[in-house]
């Protein structure tokens, strides 16, 4: 899982890498930057429509890891992949009719390319649903190889249609493909347990109660990561925002790189406490992978910055060069907060969500009324995961009492 999400998420960046060289190859600076901001922000925004993703996915894997046994878990993978059919028409929906607002409140240069984000909701909450049933059953094997198909038809199809001349329309329309081949791959991986009728309907209470504050987490922790971009969109030249646009996605190889073992550590811990056996052994190796990982890329950026932004954007980009450090602090910390968030959640702890509201919130705030320079708006980002991180660690000696 580690090696292959992080070929993923590395597989990610060269996707970015890609659609800002050949935005800018063909399109000149100025322009290619105003397009990959364009991309960026549309990117920014399938992530916190992820927010559903996170819940969906969090929720499958705590009951299919939970299951008792095979028949249980192929009638619930069932049932899972139905309603997550539903919840992408549903989400598709819900996008068509924000779209008019979204293409004049963020400044798309090309309208066009936030409506393929309809299909491609469709398709991601299917793909997600079912990665979570291989998850979930401990499949990781074939969960990786859905990702790298996924990102490598992503990669080849968005060069191809950027020098056919679909600008952002390509670099989207790509994604959306990606997605499809990914789906393709999963169905077949899942074959023995999606096939055949629907059983009895499994209890869906609770799935629905256990989802409302995991979905409330997730709906934090992508604004954590994804508000501040929009709202640099939004307050900043197009230039600017693509700069900092290109700081995110850089940042981001923090919290990215480090999840992989918090997406290992969340359905172990999971079996493990639904057959009361000891975890926190797991979560304790958890704590010291992550912090490892994060803060090795956070010094990385510290002493060579110029490296990243100069491989991966050009020399156009090295303005935010000081910069980046700073962005790999905060998401070392935005990281190690997702880490003791859902191990709580893995052990049915599910009120401490509401630290992650109040900071995501925060910096909400902060932002809109700071946000003299984009330095600054990093800083608050920062104030605010660590004020998080800090209220999860003041909890944790109370994790493990009972009502």
């Amino acid at each position: 899982m580690v090696v292959g999400t992080n070929l993923f998420n590395f597989g990610q960046f060269v996707y970015h890498f890609v659609a800002a060289r050949s935005l800018e190859r063909v399109y000149g600076e100025f322009l290619g930057k105003a397009y990959y901001g364009d991309v960026a922000t549309i990117i920014s925004i399938l992530g916190i429509i992820g927010i559903i993703q996170l819940s969906l996915s969090l929720t499958v894997v705590k009951f299919i890891a939970s299951a008792k046994n095979n028949t249980s878990v192929a009638n619930l993978a069932k049932w899972i992949n139905w309603w997550s059919i539903w919840l992408g028409v549903f989400t598709g929906g819900f996008i068509l009719i924000l779209s008019p607002f979204l293409v004049t409140f963020l400044n798309m240069q090309q309208p066009a390319s936030m409506y393929i984000l309809i299909p491609i909701l469709l398709f991601f909450l299917v793909l997600t649903a079912q990665r979570a049933i291989l998850q979930g059953i401990l499949s990781f094997n074939k969960y990786v190889f859905t990702l790298l198909v996924e990102v490598a038809v992503k990669i080849l199809l968005t060069v191809v249609f950027i020098f056919l001349g679909f600008a952002v329309v390509g670099a989207i329309g790509a994604v959306l493909v990606g997605l499809v081949c990914a789906l393709l791959v999963t169905r077949v991986s899942l074959y023995s347990y999606l096939r055949g009728k629907r059983g009895v309907m499994p209890h869906i209470g609770p799935l629905v109660k256990y989802s409302i504050p995991v979905f409330i987490q997730g709906l934090a922790l992508t604004s954590m990561y994804s508000t501040d971009l929009l709202l640099v969109k939004h307050f900043f030249s197009a230039e600017e925002a693509g700069v900092y646009a290109s700081l995110a996605v850089l940042g981001r190889v923090a919290f990215f790189g480090a999840s992989p073992v918090i997406h290992v550590m969340f359905p172990l811990i999971a079996r493990r406490f639904s057959h009361s056996q000891p975890y926190h052994t797991i979560f304790y190796l958890s704590i010291f992978l992550v912090s490892g990982i994060a803060l090795g890329v956070a010094l990385f950026y510290w002493l060579f910055p110029e490296i990243p932004i100069g491989v991966l954007y050009g020399r156009g980009y090295l303005m935010g060069a000081p910069m980046l450090w700073w962005f790999g602090i905060f998401m070392t910390l935005l990281v190690l907060s997702m880490l003791f968030t859902q191990f709580y959640l893995s052990i049915n702890k599910t009120r401490v969500v509401w630290f992650f509201v109040v900071a995501a919130l925060l910096q909400i705030l902060l932002i809109w009324f700071i946000h003299p320079t984009l330095l600054r708006v990093i800083q608050i980002s920062i104030v605010c995961a660590a004020l998080l991180l800090l209220s999860l660690l003041v909890y944790f000696p109370y994790h493990n009492h009972k009502k």
